[in-house]
């Protein structure tokens, strides 16, 4: 912007001087009506009528010389000429008025799309009505259309997971209705009721908490400040799923310090207990898919290229449809629909890895299972041994 302008000023004073001295040549007949003395000599006599404008110039021997130009007309204050006066009121206004329009129309269209995106009307963009420009004006337009445009996915997704969450919690409640019906109907069935309630109730209890879950791993806007062992924290989440795999009949097999992510690997900096709800969300899903004799596989290795460590964790289940996997990380998307989870696990992995400054992909492994790959950045101080 700042060397748009510099230019136009200098391209409109250039014209303005060209014109001025097309202006002002002087014809044959005026040429007369110059006089050019030394300044040593006396000026001449003024006619009554005459007005004169005069200038002392120096010439290139060093002489002072006054020269002078006469024309009929009453005596003026200022002796500025005509033209240059014309000039500037006839092409000042037009300069004025096309560099306001060029700075005020783009300005006017982005206060007009303020006011469409405060009275909640998010589709509005901006770009397409710049046109060609390439300043900075042009950038702020560019900006609002990128921050409307999340504003508009981040609202769009609130109202689906409040349509998702009112379904998830429409159907235990409707069956905890029935279920106390059938008491107050049969006194036989109180036993077998209060059992229903009491799995409807604790579903309905995890539901919240992995909702709660969700908006905390969503409202984490800095990845944190801890310093901490990952190859460590790892180890312990899967200490706590063996507890529950042994029981199920699945194993998990890890491969950590052979990756070398051993104790000359750098420290995570981050929120530990996010990255722990990331991988415990991630294994407990593995497991959740796995049957009887079947294994999970955890590998941990650090990329001294890219200074991130790149986490996978492969099942031997069904894997998940392919339709599926673009959504798998939104919430109450789940990949079976018969299973008993609530969709809200790997939800709750994408926002606390993304929170962290890192990645998380799904993909179905070719034999059979599904594999996440999550990758997140290290810290600067080496873990100590």
């Amino acid at each position: 912007m700042f060397w748009k302008l510099l230019l136009a000023f200098w391209v409109a004073f250039f014209v303005i001087s060209q014109l001025f001295w097309v202006l002002v040549t002087l014809p044959a007949t005026d040429r007369t009506k110059i006089e050019i003395t030394p300044l040593s000599a006396p000026p001449s006599p003024l006619n009554g009528s005459d007005a004169v404008v005069e200038r002392q110039v120096r010439g290139s021997d060093g002489s002072m010389f006054r020269v002078r130009y006469h024309y009929k007309g009453a005596r003026r204050i200022l002796t500025v000429p005509v033209e240059p006066l014309v000039l500037a009121l006839v092409f000042g206004p037009i300069f004025g008025v096309v560099m306001a329009w060029y700075l005020v129309a783009p300005i006017r269209r982005l206060r007009q799309g303020f006011e469409r995106l405060s009275a909640g009307d998010l589709s509005v963009r901006l770009v397409p009505g710049m046109g060609r420009r390439h300043d900075e004006i042009a950038d702020l337009a560019r900006d609002f259309d990128v921050m409307a445009s999340q504003l508009e996915q981040s609202i769009q997704g609130r109202e689906q997971l409040l349509h998702d969450v009112s379904h998830e919690l429409r159907s235990p409640l409707s069956r905890l209705q029935l279920a106390i019906a059938l008491a107050r109907q049969d006194r036989s069935q109180v036993d077998a009721s209060l059992d229903r309630i009491e799995y409807e109730g604790r579903r309905l209890d995890s539901v919240v908490r992995e909702l709660l879950s969700l908006a905390r791993a969503e409202s984490e806007n800095s990845p944190g400040e801890d310093y901490f062992d990952l190859a460590a924290l790892l180890e312990s989440v899967l200490a706590d799923a063996r507890f529950e795999a042994e029981a199920a009949g699945v194993g998990i097999v890890s491969d950590i310090e052979a990756a070398g992510a051993g104790d000359s690997a750098p420290s995570l900096r981050g929120n530990t207990e996010l990255v722990r709800w990331a991988l415990d969300n991630v294994v407990r899903n593995a497991l959740r898919f796995s049957t009887r004799g079947q294994r999970v596989h955890v590998k941990l290795a650090y990329d001294e290229a890219t200074a991130r460590y790149e986490i996978d964790i492969v099942d031997e289940g069904p894997g998940a449809p392919e339709s599926v996997l673009p959504t798998l990380f939104e919430p109450f998307v789940r990949a079976d629909e018969t299973n008993a989870g609530f969709g809200l696990g790997l939800a709750v992995a994408k926002r606390a890895v993304s929170a962290q400054g890192g990645t998380i992909e799904a993909s179905n492994r070719p034999s059979a299972g599904l594999g996440v790959h999550i990758t997140l950045p290290a810290g600067r101080f080496a873990v100590m041994a």
